[in-house]
């Protein structure tokens, strides 16, 4: 059987859909989903950024509050009033970066706090002795600091940037102090040249952070698929070809371990042996191809009525091996009768004839107050069973462990 039709035989299977450690195969994800994923990483890192920018701009600014003092005593009480004018908005625009619903703002909060805090140190400039000052250079590591930042969009960079010298020509022709054309050449060209480097690393930063979740997806996706067909495969080696039941193997093995947890729990439960009667005659009648089919139609009859603590394997040929968890004596022979009466339903077309089944079965209880084990209760099973077919075949037979 090729791999296509054992996906597909296992995914119809209600068998397979009760394994609850298989993953489900999602669809493959599309372009339009993959960039809206990634644009959700980028706002939660710029959101996380931006926080962090806004904390570290608020400290640097009381830091800086101390030297207004020595540089520039004359402007000390001017420039406190422009740190606070910036610190107070800052926090107001940050806080929508604390919520996931408006994250997706966050590059245009980054943008507002990073020209506010540059706004301000361009109203100390032109406070104070213009293009001279010392601050441009405090401006151009406002920049450097915006091009590592705000890593993700160019042409948001780009607009900042403009903006940001702008701001600084401004401050510097129309400052108190008077027109300094050299020191505005020297600060302007500084901070074009450190402009110009932050749309480079702004550019190479995004193209290689969305290659490399690009590459991480893929791995995802990778992964999701290995373990999709490390389960499919898990799940066929436990099952029947035929019946896509559990095979003989693992339905012992879940045997041995529900013999196990009786003893400690103390809860019995029931094991059942039941097959076709007569199914030899129909092999002869009919032939095998047909008695594969009847032996597929009495699993999934009996499949389907399969309850939670209930298990289902093929024993061998036409023999079936059930476990029933939980349930009253009375409760077990009501279910194990709506079993048969569903076999005795089924009916399979030869030709022109129709064909009817009745199975035999035989029921044995794991007592974990009795002394015994997998084969003493397999045993006490299968004599129930030769009971029933020495007897009135189609019947049911609970035996009584001695």
């Amino acid at each position: 059987m090729g791999h296509s039709n054992m996906v597909t035989d296992l995914k119809n299977d209600p068998l397979f859909e009760r394994r609850r450690y298989l993953v489900p195969e999602n669809p493959p994800i599309g372009r339009k989903d993959l960039l809206y994923r990634y644009n959700g990483v980028v706002s939660r890192t710029i959101a996380f950024r931006t926080i962090m920018l806004t904390v570290i701009g608020i400290i640097i600014h009381l830091a800086f509050y101390s030297l207004d003092f020595v540089m520039y005593p004359a402007y000390a009480a001017f420039f406190l009033q422009m740190r606070l004018a910036v610190i107070y908005p800052s926090v107001l625009i940050c806080i929508p970066n604390f919520f996931n619903a408006t994250k997706r703002f966050s590059i245009w909060t980054l943008d507002a706090i990073v020209l506010l805090h540059i706004g301000g140190l361009c109203a100390m400039i032109w406070a104070s002795n213009g293009a001279a000052s010392p601050y441009f250079a405090v401006i151009n590591l406002a920049l450097m600091g915006l091009s590592i930042v705000n890593g993700f969009r160019f042409w948001h960079t780009l607009g900042v940037c403009l903006v940001s010298i702008g701001m600084y020509v401004t401050a510097c022709l129309f400052n108190y102090a008077g027109f300094d054309m050299p020191s505005l050449v020297v600060g302007t060209a500084l901070m074009v040249v450190t402009a110009f480097f932050a749309l480079m690393l702004t550019k190479f930063y995004s193209i290689q952070h969305f290659n490399s979740f690009i590459h991480n997806e893929e791995l995802k996706e990778s992964e999701r698929k290995l373990r999709i067909l490390f389960g499919l495969a898990d799940e066929k080696s436990k099952t029947d070809d035929l019946t896509k039941i559990y095979n003989r193997r693992y339905f012992f093995e879940i045997l041995n371990d529900k013999i196990m947890n009786c003893q400690s729990s103390k809860l019995p439960f029931y094991l059942i042996i039941f097959d076709i009667d007569y199914f030899k005659k129909i092999n002869d009648t009919y032939g095998h191809v047909f008695g594969d089919q009847v032996i597929a139609g009495v699993a999934k009859a009996v499949r389907d009525m399969m309850r939670l603590n209930s298990y289902i394997g093929r024993y061998g040929g036409d023999e079936f091996m059930l476990i029933i968890d939980k349930a009253t004596t009375e409760e077990l022979l009501r279910r194990v009768g709506m079993i048969s009466r569903a076999i005795r339903g089924l009916e399979f077309s030869f030709e022109d004839k129709k064909v009817h089944l009745t199975a035999s079965f035989g029921i044995a209880k794991f007592d974990p107050e009795k002394k015994m084990d997998e084969k003493i209760l397999i045993e006490l099973a299968d004599s129930a069973l030769l009971e029933v077919k020495r007897t009135v075949r189609g019947e049911i037979k609970l035996a009584n462990p001695a």
